[in-house]
């Protein structure tokens, strides 16, 4: 099949010609202008000048996968992408794709989820205009490592929304907030045996280009979105490859280093640390300080009984 041989050639950004990508890849130009007329159709810019060739443009806030692919400087990250219109969740048809094999970094887009989950098995709204999207991994770590992989991709998020001029904190173990309000959830969904990690799905929710009148009521006083944070629309394919080249560089580091630098990342954005909360854990309430993560990424609690680590749960501040 030709399409993806011209994928690869014009992921370049620079023109290429019809011309050389037949002799490279021994196709026909009938082929390549079948598979530039496809491309077109599907929603791709790609210029065409005489003598030069074609040339793909990614748009402002695009969202097909070679448009996210020639934003990203990801090496495994988004090397294989997958984008649905409209799917029940980025988390379930990840899933199918990891059981048949799909190799790691393998990522899932969804414009709009009809069933996006949220961690405990609650839904999350996921209406079109925020980016939805789920990560395949197949890490080399101990099991007890792998809860703080939701805290390395919170900072991830946490730096790439920074860099839209976005002030956010963290809320262990999975929230991101603005202005006290949430922005983004992170679900972590693990497959593994007793010695061995089969597979990790990361899916992210970020609230970005909506109001927040297109969430359900009991979630919309507590919600917000990075259009309404900023007052304009944001970039998402900007942001969806910024996020991709951030989490792949720690998560690299952290399987040949140690989580070190990520807990201190996150530690540093944290809007727990200090605060009196309630932790819902497991049917039991839990109420005290947080005084901080600790190294397995834990939150440590003080209590009127003592000092407790907690492992998972929801926190209210």
């Amino acid at each position: 099949m030709p399409s993806p041989i011209v994928d690869e050639f014009l992921l370049g950004g620079d023109f290429v010609s019809g011309e050389e990508i037949a002799r490279k890849a021994g196709i026909s130009r009938t082929a390549i202008f079948k598979r530039v007329r496809a491309m077109r159709k599907a929603g791709y810019v790609i210029e065409a000048s005489k003598g030069r060739g074609y040339r793909l443009v990614p748009r402002f806030d695009g969202l097909l996968p070679l448009e996210i692919r020639m934003r990203s400087r990801s090496r495994q990250f988004g090397a294989s992408i997958v984008v649905m219109d409209s799917g029940d969740s980025t988390q379930n048809h990840l899933r199918s794709l990891a059981l048949s094999g799909a190799p790691e970094g393998t990522v899932v887009v969804a414009l709009e989820q009809t069933s996006g989950k949220g961690r405990m098995g609650r839904s999350w709204s996921s209406p079109r205009g925020g980016l939805w999207f789920s990560l395949l991994l197949r890490p080399s770590l101990q099991l007890r490592d792998l809860p703080k992989l939701t805290l390395l991709f919170g900072v991830a998020v946490a730096e790439a929304v920074e860099e839209l001029g976005v002030d956010v904190c963290l809320k262990w173990p999975n929230d991101l907030l603005v202005g006290g309000k949430k922005v983004c959830g992170i679900l972590m969904e693990t497959s593994a045996e007793l010695d061995r990690v089969e597979y990790v799905l990361v899916g992210v929710g970020i609230n970005a280009n909506f109001l927040t009148t297109s969430l359900p009521e009991d979630v919309r006083s507590k919600s917000t979105t990075l259009s309404e944070a900023l007052g304009k629309k944001i970039d998402r394919c900007g942001l969806i490859a910024r996020i991709l080249e951030l989490s792949e560089e720690l998560y690299r580091e952290a399987q040949e280093d140690g989580f070190e630098n990520v807990l201190n990342a996150w530690r540093s954005r944290s809007c727990t640390t200090g605060r009196n909360v309630t932790v819902m854990s497991f049917g039991n309430v839990l109420k005290g300080t947080a005084v901080g993560i600790d190294e397995d990424g834990s939150l440590l609690l003080e209590t009127e009984s003592g000092r407790v680590r907690v492992y998972s749960g929801d926190v209210i501040l």
